[in-house]
């Protein structure tokens, strides 16, 4: 614009009359001590323009009007761009500021004085997409993209404390809470979940806006794993701005001991051979069933190792999974610079997660008596018991001495009732989420009302969605209840399965398997006052 600018500046000009004309007029005003509109002027004859004129003047009024439109663009955030709404910069009327777009995260360090702060905990399908800098304010703004999940991350931080233009494009929204993440205070906003929030750390204030809202707990770890990006360090995995999609080949999962990457899957033959040698030394053996794919076998020192891939789960798809089974502990080097980091639950195992630097994240459990460690190729812990779940619902351990039993195709029958029962655990597991995150609306779509709720009074009936979400939820989901239901284990579960009871006998949730899903008809919450009639719980 500024080269157009002053090209249609070079095209303006003033004849040498006009010129000694207005020289004699700024001379008599000074002279007289007089204004131009009160003193005699020389008289200025009607201008003359040829179309040249007209055409450089009409050219230079565009240029001002463009002008003026980035100008305004500046000062008031206003734009087409990839920004989210409520994310527009504020600025100091007296500063410009001037946005640059740059082709990655790495031009960051290479082209400005800015610092490079990336989100480390955002799953293989978010890549970065738009990364703008104002190299002035040292304020930089990236934009992450998931394509399949129609999601958009914007993230953004300026090297000044408490940086107003940063934390106040949200004061007009509600704020949901105040966590603790690390040394930082995370200010959430949204309605039942966090749609967006800002922090503190290290003299430079942080802003997140998601399109799809987490919980805090997802949104907390999102914060605690936003990091520095160090000069010199390899570029952000996330980052494919401006670069072709086919250049980027997955690699091997870290530490995966015995392994090289270019292993094919194992034929029946093989594999066969292979776990008969397996079981002979160990005295057990594991098979990884369907519906994981591309499956290998190996044995490694004294462990049985296995790879495969995992396509029915967002999360896994298209990650190659690396999985070591002994009797105690992992090959030396697998857990080579991780540390342990939490426990985790699914369908009544526990599993300590591991972490190292880098935000990758390994699975250590043990599993009728074998001890597993599990890696998973680019994983940062998202949906973490998800995850777990459906990895152990593909591991069946043997210590039988027989035959390794050939695996035959399934006929159309027995992958239709496959199908239909995985349908089926998959309602009950989000049922379970809906238990996990104490929502009384998300539990309410599996009711078939009328249903009951039983405790140390009388039996309740709730005869309807809207009764049942009106409930005392805190009255509803105690912490026995909840981590009695939460923790049923979902392969129990088949094809044969009509009703089944999540929980035991002092909390427990009913439920039976309707048109391949799942409805719940009563609830037992030790504890709960109920009443003969429909009148909701008391806050």
């Amino acid at each position: 614009m500024h080269k157009e600018y002053k090209k249609a500046m070079e095209n303006l000009s003033l004849s040498d009359s006009d010129k000694a004309r207005i020289l004699a007029n700024v001379k008599k005003a000074c002279e007289s001590g007089e204004s131009q509109t009160s003193g005699t002027i020389l008289p200025m004859p009607r201008p003359r323009f040829s179309p040249r004129h007209i055409a450089a003047t009409a050219a230079a009024f565009a240029v001002i009007l463009a002008s003026a439109a980035l100008i305004r663009i500046q000062f008031t955030g206003e734009n087409n761009g990839d920004d989210m709404p409520g994310t527009a910069a504020t600025a100091n009327p007296a500063e410009v500021i001037v946005w640059e777009e740059l082709d990655s995260i790495d031009d960051i360090e290479k082209k400005t004085d800015c610092k490079t702060y990336t989100l480390g905990n955002l799953s293989r399908g978010y890549k970065v997409r738009k990364v703008q800098v104002a190299k002035e304010q040292k304020h930089v703004k990236i934009t992450y993209r998931n394509e399949e999940k129609k999601d958009r991350i914007l993230f953004e931080y300026k090297e000044e404390e408490n940086a107003s233009d940063v934390t106040e494009q949200f004061a007009e929204e509600t704020e949901l809470a105040m966590e603790k993440v690390g040394d930082s205070d995370v200010k959430m906003y949204g309605a039942e979940k966090c749609d967006a929030m800002t922090w503190q750390k290290e003299s430079t204030t942080f802003a997140v806006r998601m399109s799809k809202a987490r919980t805090t707990e997802q949104a907390k770890k999102i914060v605690s794993e936003t990091r520095e990006k160090k000069p010199g360090e390899g570029a952000d995995k996330n980052d494919q701005t401006d670069r072709p999609e086919n250049t980027f080949r997955p690699e091997l999962v870290s530490n995966a001991v015995g392994w090289t990457g270019d292993e094919s899957e194992t034929s029946a033959a093989e594999r066969k051979a292979i776990l008969r040698k397996i079981y002979n030394r160990l005295g057990f053996r594991v098979t990884v069933v369907r519906p994981a794919q591309k499956v290998s076998y190996k044995q490694v020192g004294d462990f049985e190792s296995f790879a495969f891939y995992y396509k029915e789960d967002e999360e896994l798809a298209g990650r190659r999974i690396i999985g070591y089974a002994g009797w105690e502990g992992c090959p030396k080097g697998v857990m080579k610079g991780y540390e342990e980091f939490e426990t985790i639950s699914a369908g009544g195992l526990h599993a300590e997660i591991y972490r190292n630097e880098a935000g990758e994240e390994l699975l250590a459990f043990v599993k009728q008596g074998i001890s597993f460690t599990i890696l998973i190729e680019g994983w940062t812990g998202e949906n973490a018991s998800n995850v777990l779940a459906e990895i152990i619902s593909v591991l069946r351990i043997s210590m039988d001495s027989g035959e390794v039993e050939e695996e035959e195709e399934e006929t159309p029958e027995e992958e239709a009732e496959a199908e239909r029962v995985a349908q089926c655990q998959e309602a009950v597991q989000k049922l379970q989420d809906a238990v996990a995150e104490g929502s009384l609306k998300k539990m309410a779509a599996f009711g078939e009302f009328p249903v009951s709720i039983k405790g140390s009074g009388e039996t309740m009936s709730i005869g309807s969605s809207k009764e049942f979400q009106d409930l005392n939820s805190a009255a509803i989901f105690t912490s026995d209840w909840v981590d009695a239901v939460v923790s049923y284990n979902t392969d129990k579960i088949t094809a044969d399965t009509k009703t089944f009871t999540m929980g035991d006998s002092d909390n427990s949730l009913t439920c039976k398997i309707k048109n391949n899903s799942v409805v719940f008809t009563e609830l037992y919450v030790s504890g709960v006052a109920a009443t003969p009639t429909a009148t909701p719980l008391e806050e």
